[in-house]
């Protein structure tokens, strides 16, 4: 028991003084331990204490130095900066062809970037691939536009209201009180209404139900006849994605002139796999997610069928 105890105390003081001792049976353990570990800020005023070199607290301590940021606010870009980047994992932007960042956003992300000892195996541990950052993504123009627009959606569908607008600050309008009004965010590219959910989960469909049988407890479906919004409309429409192999249906509300990729990258989020195996078609054509309602035809309560791969 006292060789225990002692194990315990090590561990922890190992831990404060900013090096690595095995974990206790009593402590987290595993990939997920280490990542919680990592966004950790832990400064201390003591200069005798030894000098952390990995993980969030020094990305802080850099922003604040080179920035000007107070550390309040450095940890709190540090939050939006965690999200931005768990975005840019599980929608597949590695070389940052989907998504952007607010301006603070990107000023510690290329901080970060500027670690180079360090960069690719926080990425490795954090995410499990390398981030890819182009520096000139802001002389885009009107493809800029469209990632932001891109990213504003894909927060409100994985973080619903919990938005810190000083963080998230791309220069426009974009606040918690429009996150919190009833009316998805409208851009020209997609537009998909989600409703809101803690922090974390995925509200990225009206929910789920078996072809065979009654919706989900919980869930309310009112029967709809197919109909096609009239010429010229963009009103929001029902779309089925079913599971080729189980008959599983998640529906969404889409707007008739929006492209479909946010759907598909959504539905690969809640489902956990990777999109690059999913395949989507419709009577035979295999869709890129470029396509949109209005260019397919679609009717309301239209489907989709997925197929879900493997790699070779």
């Amino acid at each position: 028991m006292k060789l225990k105890t002692m194990a315990t105390s090590v561990s922890a003081m190992g831990q404060e003084g900013g090096f690595w001792v095995p974990e206790t049976r009593s402590q987290k353990t595993g990939k997920e331990s280490k990542i919680e570990s990592w966004w950790e800020v832990k400064r201390s005023d003591n200069p005798g204490d030894p000098k952390v070199t990995r993980g969030a607290t020094p990305l802080v301590e850099r922003c604040m130095r080179v920035h000007g940021f107070s550390e309040e606010f450095a940890r709190r870009v540090l939050k939006g900066y965690r999200q931005f980047m768990e975005l840019k994992s599980v929608m597949n932007d590695w070389n940052e062809l989907k998504l952007s960042p607010s301006v603070p956003i990107n000023q510690m992300w290329e901080s970060h970037l500027l670690d180079n000892l360090n960069y690719t195996e926080d990425c490795l541990l954090l995410f499990g691939r390398v981030i890819g950052h182009n520096p000139d993504a802001l002389l885009d123009g009107p493809a800029l536009q469209a990632r932001i627009q891109t990213t504003k959606i894909a927060f409100q569908a994985r973080y619903g209201d919990d938005l810190d607008s000083d963080v998230w600050d791309f220069g426009d309008d974009w606040s918690p009180a429009i996150m919190q009004s009833e009316q998805p965010i409208k851009t020209s590219d997609a537009s998909v209404s989600l409703s809101h959910t803690p922090r974390g989960r995925l509200p990225v469909a009206a929910g789920e139900a078996k072809t065979s049988g009654s919706p989900p407890q919980g869930i309310t479906t009112t029967a709809k006849s197919p109909s096609t919004p009239a010429t010229g409309g963009n009103e929001p429409i029902t779309i089925f994605l079913r599971d080729s192999a189980t008959g599983e249906e998640t529906y969404f509300s889409l707007r008739y002139k929006s492209t479909l990729r946010i759907v598909f990258t959504v539905f690969a989020e809640r489902r956990g796999l990777n999109q690059d195996l999913l395949k989507f078609n419709f009577n035979g054509q295999q869709l890129t997610g470029y396509e949109t309602p209005h260019s397919l035809g679609l009717d309301d309560r239209a489907r989709i069928d997925v197929t879900i791969g493997s790699r070779s």
